[in-house]
């Protein structure tokens, strides 16, 4: 029987390999953005303008891109990034009346490069002569101040589309390989991992109880008691919004304002910095009961977790006020709060088991942990928009897992767009946070035998 299951798990993960693979280039291929890249090569500096439309009239100034050429003389290439549905590209040079231009080396490109004979290419021309042709160079002179010229596109597009990109194939397949992999581990261990579900509902009282008695005691020494931990949230958001906002004259976001745009994003940081600094330590600040065999210690970081979560909740009531002030009222998609503040919990949770186990050993994580807490905030889009990166970037720093939270804030309460709109962020989020729970209990399994030897 033993060896039956772990046959079908490697199937599934063969699976799981596969379909990962397909659904990478098909997600590739319907998101590959297309643009036309050529050189040019004239004895003045102009503006190049690329029209594009579905027919062969109507160019409309919003269907354009724009390019300077400012190298006379010299060869200088120009590349035009365009949308997909279009059919015809029209291309203007400048407003000289008389001018020699040279064109080379025009290619469209998307999934692979098409390169494009310019000798055998049907041009519909407007104020140009053209002087020399062949397959790879043409030159012409403008004889008006609109010169121009057309050509029909569609079956360079579609060419640009089929076949393989070298680097993609590549790509996918080390990728596929990862989530095999990834699966396969998983479900390898998910037995030990529903047990600490079924053990932490088991003891669900002991665990609020405990929570409770956490987050009071944190504070019982001061005068102001639990209160502080609202107050120094609320102090961090006013003073983000006066430097951002007031110093640095953030503007609104999109239609959105600044202040309810931004404490979207604060609020979730919150609870997760503070719950994995918590749980981090909590085998030491709790070291009576890690010595008691008959305590499951496992529960502990989760009671960290947990009693961070009540800050958590009074600062979504709060957002729910600052947003009806803006006129932001409650609606359906909110419900959705309750999705992206369990898959925090379920993060933190699979983080920490590593980290409170690991930080008994090598006490230099405390210090790890807080220069990852300080620079996490600004490397997770909090206080600007992923939108000012280029595509690449963008790219990179999605894979962030609190990115997903964050973004999550937003479209719950600003961009009204539920999570399985965004299936591909949303599996990675899943994979990424079953895989550091899987990886943080085996640790923490391993390493408990060995934690009263080090407290």
């Amino acid at each position: 029987m033993r060896y039956v299951k772990r046959l079908m798990i490697v199937i599934g993960s063969l699976l799981i390999m596969c379909g990962t693979f397909y659904v990478f280039n098909a997600y590739q291929k319907s998101n590959a953005r297309v643009y036309i890249q050529l050189d040019v090569k004239s004895k003045i500096a102009d503006e190049y303008q690329l029209f594009f439309s579905s027919k062969s009239e109507g160019w409309k100034e919003v269907d354009s891109e724009t390019k300077n050429y400012n190298t006379p003389g010299s060869w200088q290439t120009i590349r035009f990034d365009l949308p997909r549905n279009y059919s015809y590209l029209r291309l203007d040079m400048g407003k000289n009346n008389t001018a020699e231009i040279a064109l080379r080396n025009m290619h469209f490109g998307a999934i692979n490069d098409t390169k494009v004979n310019l000798k055998e290419l049907e041009l519909s021309l407007n104020q140009i002569d053209i002087t020399k042709s062949n397959d790879n160079l043409l030159i012409m002179n403008t004889t008006g101040t609109d010169p121009f010229l057309y050509f029909f596109t569609l079956p360079y597009i579609t060419s640009s589309y089929e076949g393989y990109n070298l680097y993609y194939v590549l790509f996918n397949i080390l990728v596929s390989v990862l989530v095999g992999l990834s699966f396969y581990f998983i479900m390898k261990r998910m037995r030990h991992s529903f047990g600490f579900v079924r053990e932490l509902i088991k003891s669900k009282d002991l665990v609020l109880n405990l929570a409770k008695n956490d987050f009071k005691t944190r504070y019982a020494s001061s005068y102001l008691g639990v209160m502080w931990g609202f107050i120094q949230p609320l102090i961090t958001i006013v003073t983000y919004w006066f430097v951002f906002q007031v110093g640095l004259r953030s503007g609104d976001v999109g239609n959105v304002p600044f202040i309810i745009w931004f404490i979207a994003g604060i609020i979730p940081w919150f609870f997760f910095s503070e719950a994995l600094t918590g749980a981090t330590n909590v085998f030491s600040e709790y070291s009576y009961l890690v010595k008691k065999v008959v305590f499951k210690i496992e529960l502990l970081p989760f009671v960290k977790i947990l009693s961070a979560g009540f800050v958590q909740i009074f600062f979504v009531l709060f957002i729910f006020i600052v947003y009806g002030f803006y006129g932001y009222l409650p609606n359906l998609y909110n419900i959705q709060i309750i999705y992206y503040f369990v898959s925090m919990l379920i993060l933190v949770t699979g983080i920490t088991f590593l980290t409170s186990a690991v930080v008994l050993f090598f006490k230099d994580l405390n210090q790890i942990i807080a220069v990852i807490v300080q620079i996490g905030f600004w490397f997770t889009p909090i206080g600007w928009s992923v939108s000012m990166l280029s595509e690449t970037w963008a790219k990179v720093f999605k894979l962030n897992p609190m990115y997903y939270i964050v973004q999550g804030y937003r479209d719950t309460f600003i961009d009204q767009i539920m999570f399985y709109d965004r299936p591909y962020q949303t599996s990675y989020f899943w994979l990424f946070c079953l895989l550091s729970f899987t990886l943080g209990f085996k640790l923490f399994e391993k390493l408990k035998p060995h934690f009263s030897d080090v407290l």
